[in-house]
């Protein structure tokens, strides 16, 4: 669970810093920063990959040139604040040692502006495992990697500036000689890299797209794509469960107008399923023709009760196309999934109406991301942390003050009297 971020000269963001909940709601107005949020976390996920600076700010293809990753947008032209050199990212997080759960902090610096501009690493560390750093002699980089505060000698494998340490660590195979010290296993080491990436890799980036949901897949493809891609046969999946199927069918009853009863999954002649939804009437309306909405609805419910599920999900406009008096019930259902399970929810919204809908538990992790009048720089703030706000939420409506500019407001006179002391 991803419990902290900070961001130093990463895309608008000169020095922020988001303190994340089980559910975390991002609000602001346009270019306020909220999307780039979400690329911070796009690329501690592409650590996770194993993929190298490159890749993770550019593209991946595999060797038949199908696009595994689209990269950072921007790439490393617009990646760091006011083209700066260097960025930071610093994430805390708690990982799962047996059945305890440890603290862990994890801090990686780049350096775009090398000789042959290829990024590198300048410093990247992970709590009470390693740190390493790059020195450059005579246009030559060496990357020094130390391990349980001792160097690593005759090692195993190549460390590269290019690619993330915490990645590398992960993939050790064999015995790792400390200077100064018996053998440590390998597994001891690679162990607690893999638990720290693993909290990077189980997240999924949710920007949904009516369209790519209509689209028939094959049985068998239970991961939901970025736009929804596979949403019938995910269901299908999850419908092969009793318990779950009939979890859908109640949630997607209570979200949208629909009687839904049960679900039908007709092949095509290449074998691929569409999903149809069968109301209590006997009407069946396939995904092809069902609404936006119930698509959308179908989605996030889909997403977040396979058997499986990710850590984290990041969800794009999570109030797009659904209508205004089922968002309570969407509420109800993220935060009733969060609680049940061992997962996380970001999302950003437009819609003052979701916060009003959030519990107490879920207000305190609500975040602002604003610009300041004649700044370039984003800044975070926890909604609770603007001053008398807990008091004005208590008297006052919550969705009418961010509908008034309130809360840009309130942080702006903040900002003003603390440049002023």
């Amino acid at each position: 669970m991803l419990t902290q971020l900070r961001l130093k000269n990463f895309k608008n963001f000169k020095d922020a810093e988001i303190h994340l909940g089980k559910f975390t709601l991002l609000i602001g107005t346009n270019a306020s920063g909220k999307s780039n949020l979400r690329e911070a976390f796009r690329f501690l996920h592409g650590i996770s990959r194993g993929y190298n600076l490159a890749e993770i700010l550019g593209e991946k293809y595999s060797e038949s040139g199908i696009l595994q990753w689209r990269g950072i947008r921007g790439g490393t032209r617009e990646v760091t604040f006011q083209a700066e050199n260097s960025f930071t990212l610093d994430a805390s997080c708690l990982i799962q040692q047996g059945t305890s759960e440890l603290e862990s902090s994890y801090r990686i610096e780049l350096n775009l502006d090398s000789p042959d501009k290829t990024p590198y690493i300048v410093n990247e560390k992970l709590t009470n495992l390693f740190e390493a750093r790059t020195t450059i002699d005579s246009g030559h980089q060496s990357l020094i990697v130390t391990v349980l505060d001792h160097p690593v000698l005759n090692r195993p494998i190549p460390f590269i500036p290019s690619q993330p340490v915490v990645s590398q660590l992960a993939e050790l195979a064999t015995n790792l000689p400390i200077q100064g010290e018996a053998l440590v296993p390998a597994t001891s080491i690679r162990g607690k890299a893999k638990a720290t990436l693993e909290t990077f890799h189980s997240m999924r980036f949710l920007d949904l797209n009516p369209d790519a949901m209509r689209i028939p897949s094959l049985p068998g493809q239970t991961t939901l794509g970025d736009r929804g891609e596979n949403l019938s046969s995910v269901v299908q999946s999850i419908c092969v469960e009793p318990q779950g199927k009939q979890a859908l069918i109640q949630w997607l009853q209570e979200l949208t107008p629909m009687d839904v009863v049960d679900f039908d999954f007709p092949t095509d002649f290449t074998g691929k399923i569409l999903l149809t939804l069968i109301e209590g009437t006997g009407q069946k309306i396939s995904a092809i023709s069902a609404s936006d909405g119930i698509l959308r609805f179908l989605a996030i419910i889909a997403a977040l009760l396979v058997s499986k599920p990710n850590q984290l999900y990041f969800f794009e406009e999570l109030d797009n196309g659904i209508h205004p008096t089922r968002l309570n019930l969407l509420i109800q259902f993220i935060e009733h999934q969060v609680n049940q399970k061992n997962i996380q929810v970001v999302a950003t919204t437009h819609s003052p109406q979701l916060l009003r809908l959030l519990s107490q538990q879920s207000l305190e992790s609500a975040c602002l991301t604003y610009r300041l009048p004649d700044r370039l720089d984003a800044k975070i703030k926890r909604l609770l942390d603007i001053p008398d706000a807990q008091r004005l939420i208590e008297e006052q409506d919550l969705a009418r003050l961010h509908e008034s500019g309130w809360l840009e407001d309130a942080v702006y006179f903040l900002e003003e009297e603390e440049t002023v002391v």
